[in-house]
């Protein structure tokens, strides 16, 4: 097996577990204009108010699924701090 195709498995699987960890973010993989890889995720539920007070973002990008998740991970933590405080539902 090449490296190249190695590589791609490994992205394959990479991305298979970030959509399987966080169902409710739409998480791919796209390039920009300049050829640039990123991971993507994009929320699928509508934001409210309190959530964007709470520093809870529609989409994010990073450069590697590792950078990504640590993104998400937080983006959770936000979330779910906020619908468990009471404040509404986050």
């Amino acid at each position: 097996m090449t490296q190249a195709a190695r590589m791609s498995d490994w992205s394959a699987r990479q991305l298979s577990v970030l959509r399987n960890t966080y169902p409710a973010w739409d998480i791919d993989r796209e390039r920009d204009s300049s050829g640039q890889a990123w991971w993507t995720a994009r929320l699928c539920r509508q934001l409210t108010v309190e959530m964007v007070t709470a520093g809870v973002v529609r989409t994010g990008r990073r450069p590697d699924p590792i950078a990504l998740m640590s993104a998400l991970v937080w983006q959770s933590h936000l979330i779910h701090s906020g619908e468990r405080s009471g404040t509404g539902p986050l």
